[in-house]
């Protein structure tokens, strides 16, 4: 009895990977983050099971076994054949032929911004990054930084030209 409820766990393990292929070199990293370690790279044209989703990432196994996060940009999941029992079921889950899958990350809703709150232990976090002025004139001449006047622009609308940087690299 044992052995046959490890069987169905096993069985609908597998049931719930779903088949994916890599769609350009990507790195395989240990956590869903893009700081998280790289365990590993993933050549394009790689088959893949997709275990799992969390925002815009996939954890999933390769055929050497090792496991690990990709971005799910870098990931088709239509095989791009289909019979006609999976061209149905495709239907029903992408609302397409399972050719073309769009895929995208969810931003977050009216709601979840209206009921945002601060953090307000990461806000003195990030406070604590903060340089002041005789640090970042320190960094400045370290890194030989010369002072650039940039004038203000006769419109409000507030652009990017290129020179703009307070400061720029000394050519030598």
């Amino acid at each position: 009895m044992t052995r046959m409820f490890y069987s169905l766990l096993l069985l609908s393990s597998l049931a719930l990977a779903e088949p994916g292929t890599v769609i350009r070199k990507t790195d395989l990293r240990d956590k869903p983050f893009l700081d998280a370690a790289v365990v590993g790279n993933v050549s394009s044209n790689t088959q893949v099971d997709i275990q799992s989703r969390k925002g815009a990432w996939m954890q999933v196994k390769l055929p050497s076994g090792q496991a690990g996060w990709i971005k799910l940009l870098n990931v088709r999941t239509s095989s791009g054949t289909t019979s006609s029992s999976t061209a149905l079921a495709n239907v029903i889950k992408t609302g397409s032929s399972g050719k073309t899958v769009t895929t995208g990350v969810k931003g977050l809703s009216a709601e979840e911004i209206q009921n945002a709150r601060p953090n307000l232990a990461e806000v003195a976090k990030m406070s604590s990054y903060a340089a002041n002025s005789a640090d970042a004139q320190k960094t400045a001449q370290a890194n030989q930084l010369i002072a650039v006047q940039v004038p203000a622009f006769a419109n409000s609308t507030p652009t990017t030209a290129p020179g703009s940087n307070i400061y720029q690299e000394r050519r030598r």
